[in-house]
């Protein structure tokens, strides 16, 4: 079925321009359009190609990479976005499910099917997402819907951040963790089930989706999620209403059972390049593509503004695309360059502490800078996080940040706590 033909509007005020990624800048006129790669996933022609369409519809506007394994063009005039569509089409990717209330981006590990005794749960993942995007439940749910999946047991997609998390166990089967989300108030997600079959993975991801849709806030936007639906009912009344669909599933959908394949030892080689805010050009990104492409190296988007490559040999990177290694982890969102709610100027925060941390120091460390109390970046759970707020400190109104410390990375239920609020200057 081809979802980027959809017609119709999806639950409250969201209508199909956002269920194909499309969202309003805060420039009049201009447009940003996110393109979700399934698990991160891209072939370097496609890669080409979307950045052939940035510098036809958006010269001069780097691509950005955002955590949840998207690209987004931004900057595009309104008269433009008919064949933005039209352009991604061509080259074989479909952007529903990118916005809007309804399933978003699945996300997975990027090098799950890589790392030593890890798997390849694409096959997993993409039943769940045909299962779901078949359901008569998928143009009714009053908010948005995120899974994620993990294929080497360390939590690498970050389930507790997510609607439902599935990480793989040694034995091959799921730990299922479900009703999380970051926003205004974060929690953390909780543990549903300690061991499913692949067949018990689509069945729970129905279910659950099924449970949203009956029970999730339709008035109070704030409060629609399906973490909220938890907090309602509290957790134990959760997990029985859950597991009443659950079942309910279990008997009228019949879904193959999967055997998932090893990880493929043959391509030990990763290389990692950390993009400043997510931004990388449309040269870098055709230098990259055509790179990857001669050497045959896969090329995945991770959770964190990177690109990971896998390649059988050591690769040496030409010295446009060698200056992004071992760079630190930053993660931004757009802020007030872009965003209607941004608060705060986080690129150019970003790019202030990617100058001054760069060395090994901040080596595995993810600092996370978000322009408004949405955590959008992921704040509330990252080793230092900054959420961006406007403070008036010495008799002057300005942008400010709260700075968070401790959390887990969405790959525990640890949230970061509040330490202190500093001017935006105070931190550069």
């Amino acid at each position: 079925m081809s979802h980027n033909n959809v017609s119709s509007t999806s639950g409250g005020a969201v209508g199909p321009q956002r269920l194909l990624g499309t969202y309003p800048q805060r420039q009049e006129g201009q447009w940003m359009q996110r393109i979700p790669l399934f698990g991160g996933r891209i072939e370097a022609h496609q890669l080409e190609k979307i950045a052939a369409i940035a510098r036809r519809f958006s010269p001069g506007t780097p691509l950005h990479l955002t955590t949840r394994q998207d690209i987004e063009l931004h900057d595009i005039a309104e008269q433009d976005v008919g064949a933005v569509y039209q352009q991604l089409s061509l080259a074989g990717v479909a952007t529903f499910g990118a916005c809007g209330d309804c399933v978003r981006n699945m996300t997975i590990g990027a090098g799950c099917e890589f790392v030593p005794g890890g798997a390849d749960i694409w096959p997993l993942a993409k039943l769940v997402r045909d299962t779901l995007f078949n359901s008569p439940t998928l143009f009714t749910l009053p908010r948005k819907f995120k899974l994620s999946f993990c294929g080497c047991g360390q939590g690498c997609g970050r389930p507790f951040i997510n609607d439902l998390g599935f990480v793989r166990n040694p034995d091959g089967t799921f730990r299922a963790i479900g009703a999380g989300s970051l926003g205004v108030r974060p929690e953390t997600g909780i543990e549903l089930y300690p061991a499913l079959s692949t067949q018990e993975v689509v069945w729970l991801a129905a279910g659950a989706m099924d449970l949203f849709a009956a029970l999730g806030d339709r008035e109070n936007r704030r409060k629609a999620r399906l973490r909220h639906v938890r907090q309602r009912l509290g957790d134990e009344a959760f997990r029985e209403e859950l597991g009443r669909r659950f079942e309910a599933v279990r008997h009228r959908l019949a879904v193959p059972e999967l055997t998932l394949a090893e990880a493929k030892g043959q391509y030990s080689h990763r290389t990692v390049l950390q993009f400043v805010t997510g931004e990388i050009s449309a040269d870098q990104a055709e230098l990259l593509a055509e790179f990857c492409r001669d050497k045959a190296i896969v090329v995945r988007i991770n959770l964190t503004h990177g690109i990971e490559l896998y390649s059988r040999e050591p690769i040496t990177l030409p010295a446009e695309l060698a200056c992004y290694e071992n760079l630190p982890c930053i993660v931004a969102c757009p802020g007030n360059d872009t965003c209607t709610n941004g608060l705060t100027a986080c690129r150019k925060l970003a790019a202030d502490l990617a100058m001054k941390l760069a060395g090994p120091s901040w080596q595995g460390k993810t600092i996370a800078i978000s322009g408004c109390p949405n955590h959008c970046a992921q704040s509330a759970v990252a080793d230092i996080g900054l959420c961006g707020c406007v403070k008036t400190i010495d008799d002057k109104r300005q942008e400010a940040y709260q700075i968070y410390r401790g959390g887990g990375n969405g790959k525990t239920r640890q949230l970061a706590t509040v330490q202190e609020t500093v001017s935006a200057e105070q931190i550069a």
